[in-house]
């Protein structure tokens, strides 16, 4: 019987690899995930399709619903332990780690609160602003940093501005299109400091379909080994963006746990994660 069982999902997923692979994204999609994406399917010679293409405003919820019903095939997202127990991770962080790399905004006249800080416990003498619901909030709680939330994402801008908080940890990518937005407030962004944790973003498929798994991470795989990753993440606009405004390499990076991560992630492969101290902007 079990012979039977195997054979049968082996049959279906071979149905599956046969028909388009159904993306998460759209076909004008800059982002890097989708680019590494099309690269990896076109070299497994994979066809796609996009069928949110009409309808770009799609939930989280949703998309998580779809692959679960075969309504699409492939998405990306943050990883966690349920995420990777419900479906089948790709084990190549697309944005090599960089996402979990976070500076701060603070308030202009506090721009150097970080000049003296050297260590994790120099660090809880300063209280974070974070979403209440938001899974860096449970990380930064677990290294037992101080932490003020709300709700809604607006209200952490008005509340740095009001000191109900000392710094507002953001994502490599962020904070500076926020200081625009908020130009009012009289926000910066923290020049000295990286508060660094592994959250990779993988690209996700349905259990069912280990197929297609295998066959995207040997495309990944081979091209991480040929240079061709690389050559993609440091071509990648928000990368390069990230990179020059940053100025990684000349912060202190303090490395905290993260402990929603799963036993699973490949922190052995380190030709997989962007380490700014070796890399630096290419």
């Amino acid at each position: 019987m079990k012979t039977i069982l195997s054979l049968f999902a082996t049959m279906m997923s071979l149905c599956v690899m046969a028909q388009p692979i159904k993306l998460q994204s759209y076909s004008q999609d800059s982002s890097l995930p989708h680019k590494l994406l099309v690269k990896a399917l076109e070299r497994a010679h994979l066809n796609y399709t996009h069928p949110y293409e009409s309808d770009k405003d799609i939930s989280n919820a949703r998309i998580l619903n779809d692959v679960k019903t075969g309504q699409l095939d492939v998405m990306w997202s943050m990883t966690s332990k349920e995420l990777e127990q419900e479906y089948q991770a790709i084990y190549i962080p697309l944005f090599r780690g960089l996402l979990g790399m976070r500076v701060a905004i603070v308030t202009q006249h506090n721009e150097h609160l970080f000049k003296q800080v050297r260590s994790l416990d120099d660090l809880k003498r300063f209280t974070a602003g974070q979403g209440k619901t938001w899974p860096d909030t449970a990380i930064l709680k677990a290294n037992q940093l101080p932490v003020v939330t709300t709700l809604k994402y607006p209200n952490l801008f008005f509340m740095l501005e009001g000191e109900r908080f000392d710094y507002f940890p953001r994502g490599v990518n962020e904070p500076w299109d926020e200081i625009l937005s908020h130009a009012d407030l009289g926000l910066t962004v923290d020049p000295y400091l990286v508060i660094k944790y592994t959250a990779p973003l993988y690209f996700f498929v349905s259990k069912n379909n280990t197929t297609l798994a295998v066959a995207l991470e040997k495309s990944l795989n081979d091209m991480v080994q040929d240079g061709t990753f690389n050559t993609m993440f440091f071509g990648d606009n928000q990368v390069k963006t990230v990179l020059s405004k940053a100025h990684l390499s000349e912060r202190l990076i303090l490395t905290i746990d993260n402990p929603a991560l799963s036993a699973k992630t490949p922190l052995s492969r380190k030709e997989l994660w962007f380490n700014p101290l070796e890399e630096g902007v290419q």
